[in-house]
Protein backbone atom coordinates (compact mmCIF):
# COMPACT_ATOMS: atom_id res chain seq x y z
CA UNK A 1 0.00 0.00 0.00
CA UNK A 2 1.50 3.63 -0.72
CA UNK A 3 1.14 6.11 2.12
CA UNK A 4 2.21 9.59 1.68
CA UNK A 5 6.24 10.85 3.30
CA UNK A 6 4.20 12.48 6.11
CA UNK A 7 2.61 8.96 7.05
CA UNK A 8 5.23 7.20 6.86
CA UNK A 9 7.17 9.71 9.78
CA UNK A 10 4.37 9.66 11.43
CA UNK A 11 4.50 5.91 11.73
CA UNK A 12 8.00 5.72 11.81
CA UNK A 13 7.70 7.69 15.06
CA UNK A 14 4.93 5.88 16.37
CA UNK A 15 7.31 2.84 16.23
CA UNK A 16 10.48 4.70 17.80
CA UNK A 17 8.10 6.15 20.55
CA UNK A 18 6.76 2.37 21.09
CA UNK A 19 10.61 1.23 21.28
CA UNK A 20 11.46 3.83 23.98
CA UNK A 21 8.54 2.73 26.23
CA UNK A 22 8.95 -1.08 26.03
CA UNK A 23 12.98 -0.34 26.09
CA UNK A 24 12.50 0.96 29.30
CA UNK A 25 10.13 -1.40 30.62
CA UNK A 26 12.84 -4.24 30.08
CA UNK A 27 10.32 -6.07 27.63
CA UNK A 28 11.33 -8.49 24.69
CA UNK A 29 10.85 -6.51 21.51
CA UNK A 30 9.77 -7.76 18.52
CA UNK A 31 10.74 -5.58 15.86
CA UNK A 32 9.00 -6.41 13.21
CA UNK A 33 5.89 -7.22 15.18
CA UNK A 34 6.09 -3.55 16.32
CA UNK A 35 5.93 -2.34 13.04
CA UNK A 36 3.52 -4.26 11.22
CA UNK A 37 1.24 -3.54 13.97
CA UNK A 38 1.61 0.65 13.49
CA UNK A 39 1.29 0.02 9.98
CA UNK A 40 -0.86 -2.43 9.87
CA UNK A 41 0.46 -4.69 6.79
CA UNK A 42 3.37 -7.29 6.42
CA UNK A 43 6.68 -6.07 7.41
CA UNK A 44 7.68 -7.31 3.73
CA UNK A 45 5.18 -4.63 2.15
CA UNK A 46 6.34 -1.82 4.26
CA UNK A 47 7.98 0.69 1.84
CA UNK A 48 12.24 0.69 1.73
CA UNK A 49 12.12 4.46 3.23
CA UNK A 50 10.72 3.43 6.25
CA UNK A 51 12.19 0.71 6.59
CA UNK A 52 15.48 2.19 6.66
CA UNK A 53 14.49 5.42 8.59
CA UNK A 54 13.75 2.87 11.46
CA UNK A 55 16.68 0.57 11.12
CA UNK A 56 18.76 3.77 11.00
CA UNK A 57 17.60 5.17 13.73
CA UNK A 58 17.20 2.26 16.22
CA UNK A 59 20.81 0.94 15.16
CA UNK A 60 22.03 4.94 16.21
CA UNK A 61 20.06 5.75 18.72
CA UNK A 62 22.80 5.87 21.50
CA UNK A 63 25.28 7.79 19.03
CA UNK A 64 22.37 9.87 18.05
CA UNK A 65 21.85 10.41 22.10
CA UNK A 66 25.26 10.95 22.96
CA UNK A 67 25.46 13.62 19.67
CA UNK A 68 22.10 15.01 20.87
CA UNK A 69 23.07 15.83 24.86
CA UNK A 70 26.16 18.46 23.71
CA UNK A 71 23.63 20.80 23.11
CA UNK A 72 21.29 19.96 25.73
CA UNK A 73 22.36 22.98 28.05
CA UNK A 74 21.74 21.41 31.80
CA UNK A 75 19.54 18.80 30.61
CA UNK A 76 19.95 14.67 29.90
CA UNK A 77 18.57 13.27 26.98
CA UNK A 78 17.37 10.82 29.30
CA UNK A 79 14.78 13.31 30.87
CA UNK A 80 12.92 14.51 28.16
CA UNK A 81 9.66 13.02 27.37
CA UNK A 82 9.44 9.94 25.32
CA UNK A 83 7.39 11.78 22.54
CA UNK A 84 10.47 14.41 22.17
CA UNK A 85 13.14 12.01 22.64
CA UNK A 86 11.92 10.15 19.74
CA UNK A 87 11.04 13.10 17.74
CA UNK A 88 14.88 13.75 17.40
CA UNK A 89 16.24 10.09 17.35
CA UNK A 90 13.96 10.07 14.37
CA UNK A 91 15.20 13.70 12.62
CA UNK A 92 18.54 13.02 13.46
CA UNK A 93 18.87 9.61 11.83
CA UNK A 94 17.13 10.89 8.94
CA UNK A 95 19.51 13.39 8.82
CA UNK A 96 22.83 12.35 9.23
CA UNK A 97 21.93 8.47 8.11
CA UNK A 98 19.84 8.76 4.79
CA UNK A 99 20.55 10.77 1.57
CA UNK A 100 20.04 14.75 0.85
CA UNK A 101 17.31 15.49 3.43
CA UNK A 102 17.32 19.31 4.11
CA UNK A 103 17.61 20.48 7.27
CA UNK A 104 14.69 23.10 6.85
CA UNK A 105 12.75 19.93 5.56
CA UNK A 106 14.08 17.81 9.08
CA UNK A 107 12.65 20.61 11.14
CA UNK A 108 9.43 21.05 9.55
CA UNK A 109 8.81 17.59 9.91
CA UNK A 110 9.63 17.40 13.73
CA UNK A 111 7.95 20.55 14.68
CA UNK A 112 4.91 19.06 12.86
CA UNK A 113 5.20 16.08 15.06
CA UNK A 114 5.81 17.93 18.23
CA UNK A 115 2.68 19.72 17.45
CA UNK A 116 0.46 16.43 16.97
CA UNK A 117 2.43 14.31 19.80
CA UNK A 118 4.33 16.13 22.66
CA UNK A 119 4.04 18.93 25.06
CA UNK A 120 1.71 22.07 24.39
CA UNK A 121 5.70 23.98 23.62
CA UNK A 122 7.90 20.93 22.88
CA UNK A 123 7.86 22.11 19.48
CA UNK A 124 9.55 25.35 20.64
CA UNK A 125 12.59 23.62 22.17
CA UNK A 126 12.58 20.53 19.29
CA UNK A 127 12.71 23.45 16.86
CA UNK A 128 15.98 24.98 18.95
CA UNK A 129 17.58 21.77 19.34
CA UNK A 130 17.53 20.52 15.92
CA UNK A 131 18.53 24.12 14.50
CA UNK A 132 21.52 23.50 16.85
CA UNK A 133 22.36 20.06 16.12
CA UNK A 134 22.01 19.87 12.05
CA UNK A 135 25.12 22.45 11.78
CA UNK A 136 27.38 19.53 11.47
CA UNK A 137 28.15 18.03 8.27
CA UNK A 138 28.02 14.09 7.46
CA UNK A 139 27.61 11.54 9.75
CA UNK A 140 27.87 11.96 13.54
CA UNK A 141 30.21 8.58 15.06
Amino acid sequence: MEISRNKQHDYAFQVIYSFLILETCKVTIDFQKIIELIYDEPYDEIDVFSKELLIDSLKYQNIIINFVEKYLKNWRFNRLNYCSQAILILSLAEYYYMKDVDKAVIINIAVKLAKKYAGENDYRFINGVLDNCLKENGRIE
